[in-house]
């Protein structure tokens, strides 16, 4: 699904795994640079859609970077998927989920970088501890629209689900402090579902009381 297109950059949401992940395939116009958000299994709709080199793996390689937001099994598993038909392309991701993934080919892992760049598209990183360790956030700022791939850190109706009241601490401040430093106009895409606006996030979170040693799956709304 196309989700923003205009002169310079095209959007598109994508559906595959067992658990319903979305990817996303951010595609620039001018350079033909492409960058992959998250990699579920088996994701053939994503795959049919990345401009690429049939005879040339190394030029896919040039063009294409994926980022992971988070470790977790079912944001990763297509990774061999395209590596196999595509090329092997760079992998970034956070440093403490870095060792969720086996894969052979260049891993950057993200401890302090502030922007990922590739050529015309740049995505300002967000580190949101809480679902995991090495939990980050994307956020892209094409003027007149502004979206945050939040991977499984922020849902519509509250936040990812969380193994211990110090990790559900973390991701509680990760949005609070973070994310909805953001603008309100902002899109919220996250890793399952739809999208919601930061504006629209943050009515639901103010209904929200933090009483005790929460944690799990938790929502804001009582």
């Amino acid at each position: 699904m196309i989700i923003f297109e205009n002169t310079n950059y095209k959007i598109q949401s994508f559906i595959s795994g067992m658990l319903s992940n979305n990817s996303y395939l951010i595609t620039s116009k001018a350079s033909n640079k492409n960058i992959i958000i998250d990699i579920p299994y088996i994701p053939r709709d994503l795959f049919s859609k990345i401009p690429r080199d049939p005879m040339n793996k190394s030029n896919n390689i040039k063009n294409t970077i994926g980022i992971i937001t988070h470790g977790h099994f079912d944001h990763i598993e297509g990774i061999d998927f395209i590596k196999d038909r595509y090329g092997e392309i760079e992998i970034f991701m956070g440093f403490e989920d870095s060792k969720y993934l086996d894969y052979s080919g260049k891993i950057t892992k993200l401890r302090s970088q502030e922007k990922i760049i590739h050529e015309d598209i740049q995505l300002e990183i967000i580190y949101t501890p809480g679902h995991s360790q090495g939990s980050i956030c994307l956020y892209f700022d094409v003027k007149e629209k502004k979206y945050l791939f939040s991977g499984d850190t922020l849902f519509p109706g509250g936040p990812g689900k969380t193994t211990s009241y110090l990790n559900f601490k973390k991701i509680y401040e990760s949005i609070s402090n973070k994310i909805y430093k953001l603008p309100d106009e902002t899109i919220i895409l996250p890793g399952h579902g739809s999208g919601i606006s930061i504006e629209e996030s943050k009515k639901e979170f103010h209904s929200f009381e933090l009483k005790g040693h929460i944690f799990g799956d938790i929502t804001w709304k009582k």
